[in-house]
């Protein structure tokens, strides 16, 4: 998740002519990235490893698709394909830590994500609902499957936003340098928008 938002933001600064737009309003600098934009920048950095361990399931989680993206307020909706490798089942008995290992699965389902942005924190908090849970099954497969699945529903991910190198612009003499911080970062209907406070200086 981290990649594919740091992805996201170096995008905003290529796409201000045609796909994008730039406006500076009350020393706020606004970039709006269409959706059309996020779906290509998120296929471009897939496939994806998350971290979403837990005490009763451990191995290595991969997004190895994103499709049917859509962004409305506040919110991303889209069907998630995931993969899971070296999966392990993890219990306690008389205070001994049992791994049962159960290998490799595949699932997909359709999520809505809720999107909301600490700016004290520089933090972008993503909390995925799954509407279509799988529903366990009589294999071992479908059991492992909704097991991953429930890694993910309902839990709020937070993603530390990095600093945005600066803007430098040189005119004559003068190097003018435009330093950012993330005011807020918002989805809305078709588009995601950031909002900057920008810090300008002149030598």
């Amino acid at each position: 998740m981290h990649k594919f938002i740091l992805f996201l933001i170096s995008l905003t600064f290529f796409f201000t002519g045609t796909a994008g737009q730039v406006q500076a309003a009350q020393d706020v600098i606004s970039l709006t990235l269409p959706e059309s934009v996020i779906a290509k920048a998120t296929q471009a950095i897939l496939p994806l490893d998350i971290d979403a361990h837990s005490k009763t399931l451990q191995g290595d989680i991969t997004i190895i698709n994103i499709s049917e993206l859509q962004l409305t307020d506040n919110q991303l909706a889209c069907r998630l394909h995931l993969a899971g490798k070296n999966l392990a089942f993890v219990t306690d008995v008389a205070g001994h830590e049992i791994k049962l290992k159960v290998g490799e699965v595949e699932v997909d389902f359709q999520t809505t994500a809720l999107i909301r942005f600490d700016a004290e924190k520089q933090t972008l908090y993503i909390k995925p609902i799954v509407k279509n849970v799988p529903k366990a099954g009589k294999n071992a497969n479908a059991d492992i499957g909704q097991a991953l699945v429930a890694l993910l529903n309902g839990r709020e991910f937070p993603i530390a936003m990095q600093n945005l190198d600066p803007i430098i612009a040189r005119t004559g003499a003068k190097t003018v340098t435009i330093n950012t911080r993330i005011a807020d970062i918002r989805a809305m209907p078709k588009a995601i928008g950031l909002s900057l406070s920008p810090a300008i200086s002149a030598k």
